[in-house]
């Protein structure tokens, strides 16, 4: 079986619900399912010489897409971490754990992703407020308003193809088909769904070959159909042979959750389907580990089903993550390839550095404010406006005008404001948000 590895680059915000729904809160999915992919090669469905084998046989199976951090693979957090309430340091695998009296509350882990190396890495999402557009008024609909809470630009992503016994020009086709620009997710006629995908490396291993366990991690979603083909939760249908004996319950943890799919082409929606959740643990015991599969269950051509065996980061009793301090860590930028990606860089750039001028505004303030005490709003106004005029002398400015007259500063304040490393647009800023300071104080005292 051949296995085609892609990387999905994220040219603008994405938007992916959960749900099919169109009102109430809506929650969003933290990967891209593999149904996603499907739908752009069955675009060219009257194309492929053997159409049926491609898309309905089971020969083709587009997998979820996950998370990329430094160019490592990432999987969605097991649900078998746990740690102390109130305490995250310290990570605890629950089918590792044999005495739970020695701890007083534990908490399960459930957003974020891991590396096979422990880092944990969690999704960025961008709100934003929109209305409906009226095109006979020219204007926003009354009472239209709706929200979106999309994927961030700028991330990297990660999914694979596995093809088996497909003709080489079907194969060619669909590589064709799936590289390059596309359009992924909800409202892509809008602002959203932008991606850039190209061909990508080889997916690294991270099976425990040392594990006594029979440990297996969700990679995907999990669709399981009883005997009768009707959708089940009960874990003794995974493959064949397997029976509530083998399953030790007691160390499993799965969630479970049910949605329906719109299939764009039929313009209407499917049946309700019940899946156990991506990053599901289940242990078994008793099996012979050569009879597992790499896929159960139905639906997995969308990406449904995809098992991974006694993977390394489970293979711990208890841990820490890898740069734990930085839960919210900075997703992977990817160098822009469009004139819209660098746009989309560049405004997202300009953004971080108001942030990072406004938090070092704030520690300054905080830091001088007692030093700055007797300085009246008044001079504070003539800083900020030597500030807007932009000139290139305008600390020598700012230097003669507190340096001179009745009011003049004292010599540190005077050194501590104007230092080399103080831009324009620092000074600036501290002569607005310094006034304020004062106002508070002085209407708290009044």
């Amino acid at each position: 079986m051949k296995e085609l590895i892609y990387q999905v680059e994220f040219l603008s915000d994405i938007v992916l619900p959960a749900s099919s729904n169109t009102e109430g809160n809506i929650s969003q999915l933290d990967f891209i399912p593999g149904s996603n992919f499907l739908g752009m090669v069955a675009a060219k469905y009257d194309q492929f010489e053997d159409s049926f084998k491609v898309f309905h046989s089971g020969k083709v199976k587009f997998s979820d897409a996950n998370i990329v951090k430094n160019n490592k693979q990432t999987y969605k957090m097991p649900f078998s971490y746990f740690h102390e309430k109130l305490d995250p340091k310290v990570i605890y695998n629950h089918h590792k754990i044999d005495d739970f009296k020695k701890f007083k509350q534990l908490k399960q882990k459930r957003n974020g992703y891991v590396t096979s190396d422990l880092e944990e890495v969690s999704v960025k999402y961008n709100y934003s407020q929109k209305s409906a557009y009226d095109k006979e008024k020219r204007r926003s609909k009354d009472s239209q308003m709706f929200g979106y809470n999309a994927i961030a630009s700028g991330t990297t992503w990660q999914f694979s193809i596995k093809c088996d016994d497909i003709s080489d020009n079907d194969l060619r086709l669909l590589k064709k088909s799936i590289e390059g620009k596309k359009r992924l997710g909800k409202s892509k006629s809008a602002q959203y769904g932008l991606v850039y995908i190209e061909s990508k490396g080889e997916k690294e291993e991270i099976e425990d070959k040392n594990s006594q366990e029979l440990v297996l991690y969700a990679n995907s979603r999990l669709a399981l159909v009883d005997e009768m083909g009707n959708p089940t939760y009960d874990l003794k249908y995974l493959f064949e042979g397997l029976n509530d004996d083998n399953i030790d319950y007691a160390k499993c943890q799965i969630r479970t959750s049910t949605f329906t799919p719109y299939n764009g082409v039929r313009q209407t929606k499917d049946y309700e389907r019940i899946c156990i959740n991506k990053g599901s643990v289940i242990v078994l015991k008793d099996v012979d580990k050569t009879k597992i599969p790499s896929f159960v269950g139905a639906y997995q051509s969308e990406g449904f089903g995809e098992l991974l065996l006694n993977p390394k980061f489970l293979a711990n009793h208890g841990f820490s993550f890898k740069e734990h301090k930085n839960v919210d860590v900075d997703i992977e930028k990817v160098t822009p390839k469009s004139d819209l990606a660098k746009f989309l860089q560049q405004r997202q750039e300009s953004k971080q550095a108001n942030l990072d001028l406004g938090k070092k505004v704030a520690e300054f303030i905080k830091e001088h404010k007692t030093l700055y005490k007797n300085i009246q709003p008044s001079q504070w106004g003539k800083i900020r406006s030597i500030c807007t005029s932009a000139q290139a002398d305008f600390k020598n400015q700012i230097n003669e005008y507190i340096s001179h007259g009745t009011k003049k500063w004292e010599s540190k304040q005077i050194k501590t404001l104007i230092k080399d490393e103080h831009s324009l647009e620092f000074i600036k800023l501290i002569s607005i948000q310094m006034p304020k300071i004062k106002a508070n104080k002085e209407q708290k005292n009044g």
